[in-house]
């Protein structure tokens, strides 16, 4: 053959070669990066393939018509259609399999959104917290499951709509509203607590709430977005604590009022104790009336000694609302001998000392004073008097009525009825009062009282020997010893004749003993004398005994004088202490 000819068949042989090989290397490409050709793209493909394959048949076909008549110009242009095709070919080799590896991570990079989304789409759903997207007029555009679970409502049913047309509470759909257009002026993120009242709920819904803008990459538009997160039980939480705070600071509060109440009483009893006249008293419980009671009235009232009426002895507060002087009669405390109280809340009896018209909160409370009422101690409030406030009262009265009953003992026991005359020392009367007061202290704060009976050892004789005026000296002689050898508040008085009784608090047996035989020996070693006359010694029989819980001052005096004369009877000048044989 002519090379004209062959040159034809090698040029057809290329560029069928080349258009067989291009399809079927994009076939691989896509094969080895597992690419795939989008649906909408597939009719485009097939043609583009089966125009390519037509080609490089037709090609292959002319290979074998070496017969037909060959022209310059078309042996030129089928050589350059070859050499256009094979470099097309080495050319595609590595372009095509960068165009479908780009496809195959652009299709991968697809998916991933695809995916991430989807995952954000499941986020929003089924997260425990409400998300919403609205537009720039508030309108929804997008609420998740959650949302829609709280509201019940459907997925399309809140779209387009704003926040008063599907909120009941119109005052609640303002408020979301104005922070909605807050957010889209200041396009900056808004951090608030909503109050939402949920249908069929009564209790409202307190909610953390996140709004922020951000733009529609789509549109261009702005948009909001939210999140709400349910903290009602934070909420109630917290409100639980701040009540308990509240609550503690009020008890707080309260016991700082009752340990200052407790304070000024133990100061009222303080300043009773020291009283030398009831106008001091009354002073003391009006001061401390004052203090405890700032916004009452208050009036003390004494019996006359008459016992028909009651006169006005001290008044602390405001204008009076009682009669100065009434009869017991006209007040039911002082005839019932209990508190009467009369308020709007406790229809109590009226008393008639009372000035008319008769308003407010009164409280009149009996003062006893040895086994009967000497008075009454009478308080007015505008308001109700609480029963700790009645409590107080009741206690400042008693504490008034000891008072004045100390002071009634103070002004009978004047020096002429306390004192022996003689010897100076506390006379028989004066021992069983004191006596009896000593063991109501003793009972009360639990410490012992003791008492010891002495008498002088054959007395009778030595009174015969030196005549009686000489006797009283040895009387006074004594007597001066005994004052000498107790404590200043130890008592000590003359029972009468040569017997004689000491009174000890708070003492123990062991030291009692002691103290005791150390005044025997005392006693039995005094020098007497009468003028120039030295005296015979004296010698005395001691008895002791220690109180106990409930004993009286005639039991307790006659135990003493039960041991003295057991020391008597065992030989005098000696110490006894008191046996209780029935324990």
């Amino acid at each position: 053959m002519e090379p004209i000819q062959w040159n034809c068949m090698i040029a057809h042989g290329i560029t069928a070669f080349s258009y067989f090989g291009i399809p079927t290397v994009i076939g691989v490409f896509f094969a080895k990066t597992k690419a795939t050709i989008p649906s909408k793209f597939w009719p485009a493909f097939f043609l583009s393939g089966g125009f390519v394959l037509f080609c490089g048949f037709h090609h292959f076909l002319a290979i074998f018509e070496p017969h037909m008549a060959v022209s310059l110009l078309y042996l030129g242009v089928l050589d350059l259609m070859a050499f256009i095709s094979l470099f097309a070919l080495l050319y595609l080799m590595p372009t095509a399999y960068q165009i479908v590896e780009a496809i195959a991570r652009y299709q991968e990079d697809n998916r991933e959104l695809q995916r991430s989304q989807q995952m954000q789409q499941l986020f929003l759903d089924h997260g425990p917290f409400g998300a919403y997207i609205k537009d720039e007029k508030s309108r929804m555009l997008y609420y998740n499951q959650e949302l829609q679970s709280i509201f019940s409502v459907d997925p399309q049913e809140w779209l387009g709509k704003m926040d008063s047309e599907f909120l009941s509470d119109i005052e609640e759909a303002r408020r979301v509203m104005e922070n909605d257009q807050i957010v889209l002026k200041t396009l900056r993120p808004l951090k608030l607590i909503e109050e939402v009242k949920i249908p069929g709920n009564d209790q409202p819904c307190y909610w953390l709430s996140f709004k922020f803008p951000f733009s529609d990459y789509a549109t261009g538009d702005r948009r909001i977005g939210g999140i709400s997160i349910d903290i009602t039980e934070s909420i109630e939480t917290q409100r639980s604590l701040t009540d308990l705070n509240r609550q503690l600071e009020e008890k707080t509060l309260k016991l700082e009022a009752k340990k200052q109440e407790l304070i000024y009483l133990s100061d009222m009893a303080d300043m009773l104790y020291s009283c030398e006249s009831e106008d001091e008293v009354y002073q003391v419980v009006a001061l401390t009336c004052s203090k405890l009671f700032p916004n009452m009235s208050g009036s003390i009232y004494i019996t006359a000694n008459s016992k028909n009426y009651v006169q006005m002895n001290s008044i602390w507060g405001g204008e009076k609302i009682s009669k100065e002087i009434f009869l017991q009669s006209e007040c039911w405390a002082l005839r019932r001998g209990k508190i009467n109280l009369l308020s709007p809340r406790n229809s109590g009896l009226m008393c008639s000392h009372l000035i008319q018209p008769v308003s407010g909160v009164h409280l009149c409370v009996p003062l006893f004073g040895q086994g009967e009422v000497v008075g009454i101690l009478h308080i007015y409030a505008l308001a109700e008097i609480s029963p700790e406030d009645q409590q107080i009262t009741e206690i400042i009265a008693r504490t008034l009525a000891f008072a004045l009953n100390n002071i009634s003992i103070k002004q009978h026991l004047t020096h002429d009825n306390l004192r022996d005359a003689m010897t100076q020392l506390f006379n028989q009367n004066y021992l069983q009062t004191i006596t009896e007061q000593r063991l109501a202290e003793a009972e009360r704060s639990a410490q012992p009282l003791s008492l010891i009976f002495l008498d002088i050892d054959n007395f009778k004789s030595y009174n015969s020997r030196y005549g009686h005026l000489t006797a009283n000296i040895v009387l006074q002689g004594l007597a001066k010893l005994l004052l000498k050898s107790i404590r200043s508040f130890d008592i000590a008085c003359r029972w009468g004749g040569e017997e004689f009784v000491i009174v000890m608090p708070n003492m123990t047996l062991e030291t009692l003993r002691k103290r005791v035989e150390q005044l025997r020996v005392d006693v039995e070693q005094m020098q007497l004398k009468d003028g120039d006359q030295i005296l015979e010694n004296i010698t005395a029989s001691f008895g002791i005994a220690v109180s106990e819980p409930g004993i009286t001052v005639k039991d307790f005096l006659n135990r003493a004088d039960q041991a003295m004369l057991e020391a008597k009877r065992t030989g005098k000048n000696r110490v006894m202490e008191y046996v209780n044989t029935y324990n």
